[in-house]
């Protein structure tokens, strides 16, 4: 079923390849945050980063933001606004599979695209971890955060069945990952304390974490540990997703 939808979806973003196209024009900040920071380390490393350990971080967070941005919120507040979530219901598959199915058709025009980032953040990347453990890391890191960006979605799109846009949410969910992730700013440049409990939130391991495999900031023992602790916000995310899906969908076949 998923394989049959994965292949449906992928013919249309085939389709749509000029609006395919026009969303990577939109991916522009790490670019500008990469030359911002380039130029605060252009005299020397700051917060541990050199200018081609700056290019790297970048460079990679492109490329996981390539690799595992979906679009699932907006589609499910589109089927709650416009009533096509009943036909979804309707299917005997679960209608989060139709989701998943979208997400997945996507995946390998991202990988093609984000594949030359990846190989540039490598090449500027000094030191650290040996590439035999970067990039199986970096790999299931990826994974996991595709899981827990599609489970956080659902969450929050699951609170349309009781707001209006549940839109505005993920906005503001947008707006406070853009510093905790790891998106604008290495978390290491954070506030010792803003630092400690940013790296356990799931704004991390949906962004960071996989860029600092990729970059092999960790040795392996510590790098197993973050991957063990990113693979339970995945268990549970997804747990509270489909909870949150249940309850959801009560309140909409009781009001449909």
């Amino acid at each position: 079923m998923i394989r049959t939808l994965a292949r449906i979806r992928f013919a249309e973003v085939l389709a749509w390849r000029t609006e395919f196209l026009l969303w990577l024009m939109t991916l522009t900040m790490p670019l500008i945050m990469l030359a911002l920071w380039r130029a605060v380390t252009r005299d020397g490393a700051f917060g541990g980063y050199t200018s081609s350990d700056i290019t790297a971080y970048f460079l990679g967070v492109l490329a996981v933001v390539l690799i595992t941005e979906c679009n699932l919120v907006w589609n499910l507040n589109e089927d709650l606004r416009t009533g096509e979530l009943s036909f979804w219901l309707l299917k005997p598959a679960h209608p989060l599979i139709n989701y998943l199915a979208i997400t997945l058709a996507e995946v390998p025009a991202r990988l093609l695209v984000a594949a030359p980032v990846v190989i540039a953040a490598l090449l500027q990347s000094t030191g650290g971890a040996p590439l035999a453990q970067r990039l199986p890391s970096f790999a299931l890191a990826l994974v996991l955060a595709l899981g827990i960006n599609q489970a956080i979605q659902i969450i929050i799109g699951c609170l349309g069945f009781w707001i209006s846009r549940s839109i505005m949410v993920f906005k503001l969910y947008e707006t406070v990952g853009s510093v905790l992730s790891g998106y604008l700013v290495p978390l290491s440049f954070l506030p010792g304390a803003m630092a400690d409990v940013a790296a356990y939130l799931p704004f991390r391991f949906v962004l960071s974490l996989p860029v600092e495999m990729l970059l092999g900031r960790h040795d392996a023992a510590t790098a197993a540990y973050w991957l063990a602790v990113q693979a339970l916000m995945f268990v549970v995310l997804n747990a509270l997703a489909l909870w949150t899906w249940k309850l959801g969908v009560r309140r909409y076949a009781a009001y449909g």
